[in-house]
């Protein structure tokens, strides 16, 4: 999916923004050849990591770098997900 469709699945998110999270180096979309220009093409896996990433900046000030990082690292190890949600098992 192209950067307008990314912008439209995640609220508050700039352009701007986005195009530094792909210079930076933080999300590694696909470059994408038409005609003469390149775009960038994301995959679902991506606009998740970015969705989530960019919460955590824009609701809880964690600065970039920390944001991404912490993403990935709840994606790689299903133990650090907390499922506030459901109450815990409570003894009989």
């Amino acid at each position: 999916m192209y950067a307008g469709e990314v912008l439209k699945r995640v609220h508050g998110l700039t352009n701007d923004k986005l195009t530094y999270f792909v210079r930076a180096g933080y999300v590694r979309a696909r470059r994408i050849k038409r005609k003469s220009l390149y775009f960038n093409d994301f995959s679902e896996k991506d606009v998740e990591v970015i969705r989530r990433a960019w919460e955590l900046i824009s609701k809880h000030d964690v600065r970039t770098r920390a944001a991404f990082e912490r993403v990935r690292k709840q994606a790689e190890d299903p133990q650090l997900k907390l499922n506030l949600r459901t109450p815990p098992n409570s003894p009989d």
